[in-house]
């Protein structure tokens, strides 16, 4: 099993675990089309959050351990076209398929729980430093870095509040 499959089980079961101890129903939803969790509260099954996990595993050989990437299939990026979008915000899609995102850095035991609204700011600020990589022009992927500045803070300062925060999906879920 390659290392980024191992990453993924591990930070997915690492998700659940999370979400499940903070009083959620978790389901894996199958087929896994961008999809990873499904999430409900124990009284109120029928309302639901889609959830999306990206992680970061123990060893990075660029020692980037908080920056995740959004990356599109072939497919997606002429969907992305095909709507109107340009090739370089194929990304778009993909994110819209989710309620949440949850970004899980192995190495700080850290889980960022942020709402899709919260991931397009994320991109479009990191846009600034990777948006003329050719990957990220051509659609191919979208970076997340939270360790770069903006406006002289760096992204983990910024949204410090959704650190481990499983109560903004309660709330979601309650309303």
């Amino acid at each position: 099993m390659k290392i980024q499959q191992k990453t993924g089980q591990s930070t997915e079961n690492k998700v659940k675990k999370l979400l499940e101890d903070s009083g959620f129903v978790v389901n894996k939803p199958i087929p896994d089309n961008g999809i990873d969790l499904e999430v409900s509260c124990k009284g109120a099954p029928k309302k639901k959050v889609l959830v999306q996990i990206k992680g970061r595993g123990w060893n990075q050989k660029n020692k980037r351990y908080r920056w995740f990437q959004i990356r599109t299939t072939p497919k997606q990026r002429e969907d992305a076209l095909k709507s109107g979008l340009s090739i370089s915000e194929a990304w778009k899609k993909k994110v819209e398929l989710c309620d949440y995102f949850i970004f899980v850095a192995e190495k700080y035991d850290e889980c960022w729980v942020f709402p899709k609204d919260i991931v397009f700011q994320i991109i479009q600020i990191n846009k600034c430093k990777y948006g003329n990589r050719t990957d990220n022009k051509c659609g191919k992927q979208a970076e997340m870095d939270l360790d770069i500045q903006h406006n002289g803070k760096s992204l983990t300062e910024i949204y410090a509040e959704y650190k481990n925060n499983t109560d903004i999906i309660k709330t979601k879920l309650k309303n």
